[in-house]
């Protein structure tokens, strides 16, 4: 963040754009098109979006559309009162409820394609199979669909998305055209319903881009977290374009890492070409210290720190230590979910009050323990999940031998009974236990909570990568790196019981690049035992020496175990003489601490 935003409100200070800034805040006065800002980590970017804001007219309307219901508070908090801070699925459902008049009133259905593809399955396709079995590919193919706008009625295409999103046919391949050549109807009947009041989340922005219904118009539209859009809602927000909107879109396609629920990391491209935008850098960072940059810029190398950024800290420390080395305001960041929770409770247990980040899976968790008891819960509760995860172990392999899901499907059960076990551990043993009491546990130490960090007395906050988006911590700790990026050799042996299967190498870079650039003074890399850093990149030279391994320096892998290398050294040395690009001259140090 740019400095102006951590200034106490008893001490105003006047704002003082960077030069990237200062660029921002001109084109938007004084030139004319639409515009692309490509905003680093930490850049200043909402302080930039505020005074872009307060340029405004007041006469003309004007609409910030934020990534979730929390950024879109914190905006409405600081725009002007004539500029509207909202959500992109906001707006569409107000579009959705201007324009078509049936759907007034309604709330959110989101079980709707899942009831709508068991009727129609039981109507047209009763050879196919059990139905109730079929409706939910059926209904998550309708949603993946509607995301990337696709023609429900060109089997290649259909095919084409189920592939790309690992939904795996519950039919045989013979069978899968006529499953999937029901997708046209079962969307046809989505409309339909949505006449008659019955909508889901992500109708309320397919229905006005699908039934083409008249947005509310704008003068002017800032689109935030513009690398996450989706087909769909890059659709709907040219259409406020269209309308006569002049648009900034605002955005890093180094942190774009959503593609496995929708989003387009090549949107911001895609922007830039359907609507002619002058592409604008917002390349300093004002959160990340230099040496962090430093790590990140094999990632991202237009990255800059900031003016007489300070050096900042990076260690290594073992797994063993992390639960008396983390102090509430501490992020602790994982791959995944699994080893989270479980790290949460030796927190909690020490005194350390903590919480794990993610509804996805305090619901699973919630929903596992349900289906197991009712009512109170037995005295072997313990060894009553432990018996079911191993059934449920093979009932999948047995379904999903040949398919590229089932390490995604087993990793996901697994989680979700360790978790369990290990709640089930903190309620103790020997005395009455209730599966209310299970789920308040659950729900209380599993959140998806966007102030959780912005508490008063903060706790712990554990996140996967992608939850951590976003947020920002003085010190933040990233569990077993050496494990991320593996070779395609197995040269980081627990990797595959750690990682999911990466979508392709430029998405995991952005995953690595998003874990980089979360600390705002210490980055702390927690090996799962000492020298486990030292080992991946002791192989990593290794194979360096291999005849033709050159071409491999550019690979993921290669170029993570380069960053674990640095970082090691950055451990060792408290002042470490780093080059870390063009930057403006900062105020001279000691000679120990100046960089080359």
């Amino acid at each position: 963040m740019h400095p102006a935003e951590h200034t106490p409100a008893t001490a105003p200070r006047a704002y003082a754009p960077s030069p990237h800034q200062a660029r921002v805040l001109a084109f938007v006065e004084q030139g004319t098109g639409h515009a692309v800002v490509e905003a680093t980590a930490g850049s200043g970017k909402t302080t930039t979006l505020v005074q872009v804001a307060r340029l405004l007219p007041e006469h003309e309307p004007a609409c910030f559309l934020a990534f979730n219901r929390a950024t879109a508070a914190e905006l409405r908090a600081r725009l002007p009162p004539h500029v509207e801070a909202t959500t992109i699925h906001a707006l569409g459902r107000a579009t959705l409820l201007r324009g078509l008049a049936g759907a007034r009133g309604v709330t959110p259905d989101e079980g709707k394609y899942r009831a709508l593809a068991l009727a129609l399955l039981r109507e047209r396709a009763a050879g196919l199979g059990e139905a109730a079995a079929l409706a939910g590919h059926l209904a998550r193919l309708a949603g993946f669909a509607r995301l990337e706008l696709t023609d429900a009625r060109d089997p290649s295409a259909v095919q084409a998305v189920a592939e790309r999103y690992g939904l795996e046919s519950p039919v045989t391949a013979a069978l899968t055209p006529a499953l999937h050549g029901l997708l046209p109807a079962l969307l046809e009947r989505g409309t339909a319903a949505a006449r008659a009041g019955r909508v889901d989340f992500t109708d309320m922005v397919y229905l006005p881009v699908a039934l083409r219904l008249a947005p509310p118009r704008f003068g002017f539209v800032c689109v935030d977290e513009a690398q996450d859009l989706s087909p769909l809602t890059l659709a709907f927000v040219l259409r406020l374009v269209e309308g006569g909107a002049r648009a900034v879109f605002v955005g890093d396609p180094r942190q774009a890492i959503y593609a496995f629920a929708g989003a387009d990391r090549r949107s911001l491209a895609r922007v830039a070409a359907a609507t002619g935008a002058s592409v604008l850098p917002l390349s300093v960072s004002f959160r990340c210290p230099t040496r962090h940059v430093a790590l990140a810029r094999r990632f991202s190398p237009a990255m800059e720190p900031a003016p007489g950024a300070a050096l900042g800290s990076v260690r290594l420390a073992p797994l063993g230590r992390l639960p008396r080395l983390a102090r509430p305001g501490d992020l602790v960041m994982c791959r995944v979910n699994g080893p989270l929770v479980e790290l949460c409770l030796r927190l909690t247990a020490a005194g350390t009050p903590a919480r794990v980040l993610g509804a996805d899976l305090a619901g699973p968790v919630v929903a596992l323990a349900r289906r197991l008891f009712a009512g109170r819960l037995p005295p072997d509760a313990e060894a009553v999940v432990a018996r079911h995860a191993e059934a449920e172990a093979r009932s999948l392999e047995q379904r999903l031998l040949t398919s590229a899901a089932l390490g995604e499907a087993l990793r996901r059960s697994r989680e979700a009974h360790q978790a369990l076990a290990l709640l089930l551990a903190k309620l103790g043993a020997g005395r009455p236990r209730r599966l209310d009491d299970l789920e308040r546990l659950a729900r209380t130490l599993l959140v998806d909570d966007p102030e959780a960090d912005a508490a008063p007395t903060p706790g712990v906050v554990l996140s996967t990568i992608h939850k951590a988006k976003g947020r920002e911590a003085e010190r933040v700790f990233l569990l077993f790196p050496e494990e991320l990026a593996p070779r395609p050799d197995g040269g980081a042996p627990a990797a595959a019981a750690l990682a999911e299967p990466p979508l392709d190498e430029e998405a995991e870079a952005n995953v690595l690049f998003v874990a980089l650039t979360r600390a705002k003074r210490e980055l702390v890399l927690v090996e799962r035992h000492p020298g486990a850093v030292a080992a991946r990149v002791a192989a990593h030279r290794a194979q360096r020496t291999r005849p033709g391994a050159a071409h491999e320096r550019e690979r993921l892998p290669a170029r993570w175990s380069e960053v674990l290398g640095l970082a090691a050294l950055m451990a060792r040395s408290p002042e470490p003489r780093l080059a870390v690009g063009r930057r403006r001259a900062a105020p001279p140090r000691p000679r120990s601490d100046r960089r080359r």
